[in-house]
């Protein structure tokens, strides 16, 4: 049986380390075989996006939304499609998914939403169980504010603000098709993910 799990919400929020420490919780169950990727893969939009994101001009939402459908669609063939022929019990942690693109491209970024379906059908990689890990503004600011990194036009202040909107106010329609728990993730690491583990379990009874 194969079982995708993805963990999202806004940047800042802790994905990696959540999916890190939960892959660690959950790998010593020896009837379980736990896999973690991430999306986008990075294998097609690892330049292009980069340039697109960083380019002074308006760059139209759109161009956006193929380059990262066609990554979608590579990350599904290549890895998620693989999955479902084999047999045993798989659990695959992934940071993200196609609702991060609608989200973003169209939820954020005005895009039709019924174009970013079309665009994406071929990809069949759709959560059994999204976590968003919800945490307050103010402590994603804060983070925000650690180091010295170079944003880029979709890391700014605004952007941040809108994504927290959207993620924490999701459309009833998009919850459903996505299979949304919301998970409060202003704790203590290892504590969040020891939630997020418990929620998996109760969906998911093979999994102990």
């Amino acid at each position: 049986m194969l079982v995708i799990v993805s963990i999202d919400g806004p940047d800042f929020c802790g994905k990696t380390t959540i999916t890190n420490l939960l892959a660690e919780l959950l790998k010593s169950n020896p009837n379980l075989t736990v896999l973690k990727t991430r999306l986008p893969s990075d294998f097609i939009t690892g330049i292009f996006p980069k340039i697109l994101r960083n380019s002074k001009e308006e760059i139209p939402s759109e161009v956006f939304a193929l380059a990262y459908a066609c990554d979608h669609l590579y990350h599904y063939e290549k890895f998620i499609k693989p999955l479902e022929k084999r047999t045993e019990n798989i659990l695959v942690l992934q940071e993200r998914s196609l609702l991060t693109t609608y989200i973003y491209q169209s939820l954020i970024g005005k895009v039709n939403l019924n174009w970013l379906r079309e665009i994406n059908k071929f990809d069949k990689n759709i959560p059994n169980l999204t976590l968003i890990l919800k945490v307050k503004e103010e402590e994603l600011f804060k983070r925000k504010q650690v180091g010295n990194k170079e944003y880029d036009k979709f890391e700014v202040d605004e952007f941040l603000k809108k994504q927290i909107e959207v993620y924490y106010n999701l459309p009833e329609e998009l919850k459903k098709e996505f299979n949304v728990v919301y998970v409060d993730a202003n704790k203590n690491a290892l504590e969040v993910a020891k939630e997020c583990k418990k929620i998996i379990k109760e969906k998911f009874h093979f999994i102990s």
